[in-house]
């Protein structure tokens, strides 16, 4: 019989739903649900591409039905209902959010009752599966690299990745420029007071870029853009080859030359690289941070406090805090992660207990450290901290959506008519953004705002309950899409030609001019929206489906009680725990990092959740046939295990 269910499973899917003949009526039904549930949700019939999508999409969901029903641990169903009730809400918002419509909110012949219990059912069921299987362990490389070989491949990696680039920094010539990109010049160059509207450090290597175009070549604005571009993608190229590296020493030969074509050829990394907006080096960071977290969830613990881990760590800390203005919140996130999954061993310490003490120590004192410089130390180096309104786009965006389409008191109205007049903002009202009403030129008073901020969230509390579809929907149109996994948000950003006051930046197109007009900057534009919208290349622009993997992936080692093997997801939940609370825009370039780091996200899912016995003992490893069990060697040794010359092993036997 165990034989017979060998086979049966080696047999692929088809078999996984009872052969081709359930396949077949599977297909059958599933055409006629399709049709069926298009006509009454839509006006029209589906495109054969959608049909065959969703087609394909029933199969899976009978997959999923047929392999949940053999999930027997209930912590796993638990998790799937409440993940998967999340899920179905976000799409029935996201099928019903219409940015067109006044109010934006779609209605339809279907209850949208009966979307939610039928996208409820489907997602608990591919939730369950995905929760019980994606934790199990399973083999990767741990032969080490000789350090020479490291350094070929980390010096071939960065100059494929700058060669493949160089057409996008010739076609954009000095570099990109966009709207954020004036006020860091602004901020850097002195023309404008030092605020943490955007990131200080990055403000001042912006305008240290345009001094040293000054005094080297007299380039001005343009010379120091193209300082800035070739210096930006050369730490781009240099970290992801990083990244290319352990690619290499994890995942083999081939998934490290797939990952550096992917990073070289894909358009939207190429134009980042040269992309004056903070979003890139912060990208890269959350990058270097994952590779970090997922070695340290396949060597061990112990691998982390080693001194240069140790320190690798803590200066991904600061690198976070400093990259982009919610870093300090994302840097926290991972500290208190990290050490809630050390609580264990930091009450009953096992072996040389005293040292699981150093990280969560060290990484308060390089927090306590960094607010202290992001705080005092701002005030006396005279930064004008950021107004309240960027940290409060979201609950002035629910209070423009019942200013014009719900119920304010009028004391409610009178609060909301000291920022701008009530009939402003009600024509500067956009569903998705935020924006148009904090940067009205007419004027936002954010002086008021400033220094009445208890008021304001008093009068943002207080309309709730009589607004509460229109501060769903808002939350939704701005934070909320960042869960819907239907959602997508695109963005391919050119620049702007735009100056800005005195600042002028002469573009212009030198690759259309070395080419004779055969190939210009328009030709790259389209190819970097045709890869982004492309059903094949544009799975991976859809960032929802990658957060929600990411989630998925950490909460399975949480359950499978292996919480090491969520390390490598902490960085982007992080990201997404912080806009889902504060986002001014559901934008990609604010989860960009999950789509610069997606060959690492994948390894790190592939690789699953290594980890010791549940009750926290080590098994002989030679004596251990269950993969799931693989000790780390390192807690029974206290020292790096060697790694034999025989093919690849678990990395919980790795080196």
């Amino acid at each position: 019989m165990a034989g017979t269910g060998e086979q049966r499973e080696d047999r692929g899917w088809l078999w996984a739903i009872g052969g081709p003949r359930t396949a077949l009526i599977a297909a059958a039904v599933s055409a006629v649900l399709v049709a069926t549930w298009w006509l009454c949700a839509h006006r029209g019939a589906p495109c054969p591409l959608q049909w065959v999508g969703v087609v394909l999409g029933w199969l899976v969901l009978a997959v999923a039905l047929r392999m949940c029903v053999r999930v027997r641990r209930p912590g796993v169903w638990i998790v799937a209902v409440l993940l998967a009730a999340v899920m179905a809400m976000m799409r029935v918002l996201g099928g019903r959010f219409d940015n067109e419509l006044h109010p934006p909110y779609r209605h339809t012949g279907v209850s949208p009752w009966w979307e939610f219990v039928v996208d409820w059912v489907i997602a608990i069921a591919v939730t369950c599966v995905l929760l019980d299987r994606l934790a199990r362990p399973r083999p990767v490389r741990s032969r080490p690299l000789g350090q020479w070989r490291k350094l070929a491949w980390w010096c071939v990696a960065a100059a494929v990745m700058l060669l493949a680039w160089s057409p996008y920094l010739a076609a954009y010539w000095p570099g990109i420029v966009v709207r954020d990109s004036w006020s860091s010049i602004r901020i850097g160059t002195g023309m404008q007071p030092l605020n943490n509207h955007h990131p200080i450090l990055f403000s001042l290597f912006v305008g240290l870029c345009m001094k040293t175009a000054v005094m080297a070549v007299s380039g001005g604005f343009t010379g120091g853009t193209a300082v800035f571009s070739l210096i930006q993608a050369v730490l781009f190229a240099a970290g992801l080859a990083i990244a290319v590296v352990w690619l290499r020493y994890r995942g083999g030969r081939w998934f490290a030359v797939l990952a550096l074509l992917w990073l070289a050829l894909d358009p939207s990394v190429a134009m980042w690289s040269i992309t004056m907006q903070k979003d890139s080096l912060f990208s890269l960071v959350v990058t270097l941070v994952t590779v970090l977290l997922a070695e340290a969830g396949l060597r061990g613990w112990s691998w982390l406090l080693r001194p240069w881990p140790l320190i690798g760590f803590l200066a991904g800390l600061v690198a976070l805090s400093f990259t982009r203005n919610n870093g300090t919140y994302i840097a926290a996130f991972l500290v208190g992660m990290i050490s809630l999954f050390l609580l264990p061993r930091l009450l009953r310490p096992l072996r040389r207990g005293w040292r699981w003490w150093a990280l969560p120590i060290s990484a308060a004192v390089v927090m306590v450290a960094i607010l202290g410089v992001q705080g005092p130390g701002y005030r006396r180096a005279g930064v004008e901290p950021s107004d309240f309104v960027e940290a409060a786009g979201l609950p002035l965006q629910q209070l423009a959506w019942a200013n014009r389409y719900g119920t304010l008191t009028p004391d409610q109205q009178r609060t909301l008519s000291n920022l701008m007049p009530l009939e402003w903002m009600r024509q500067d009202y956009n569903p998705s953004l935020s924006d148009n009403i904090k940067f009205d030129p007419r004027g936002f008073d954010n002086t008021w705002l400033n220094h009445h901020q208890s008021e304001f969230i008093r009068t943002w509390a207080g309309a709730f309950a009589a607004n509460r579809t229109g501060y769903g929907l808002s939350w939704y149109a701005l934070a909320g899409r960042y869960l819907d996994p239907g959602s997508v948000f695109l963005r391919v950003d050119p620049g702007t030609t735009r100056g800005a006051g005195s600042i002028v930046i002469h573009q212009r197109d030198r690759l259309a001019a070395a080419t004779g007009g055969r190939v210009d900057a328009d030709d790259l534009l389209a190819a970097a929206r045709y890869a982004a919208t492309n059903p094949v290349t544009g799975i991976s622009y859809r960032m929802p489906l990658v957060i929600w993997a990411a989630i998925l992936a950490m909460c399975s080692a949480l359950l499978a009680r292996r919480p090491r093997g969520a390390l490598a997801f902490l960085p982007l939940v992080g990201v997404v725990l912080t806009l889902l609370i504060a986002a001014p825009i559901t934008d990609f370039r604010y989860v960009g990092a999950g789509h610069v780091g997606l060959p690492v996200l994948l390894l790190a899912l592939w690789a699953g959740a290594h980890g010791c016995r549940r009750d926290g003992s080590v098994p002989d490893p030679e004596s251990v046939s269950d993969p799931e069990l693989m000790p780390d060697p390192e807690l029974v040794s206290g020292r790096e295990a060697p790694s034999g010359p025989g093919e690849p092993t678990h990395a919980g036997a790795s080196r």
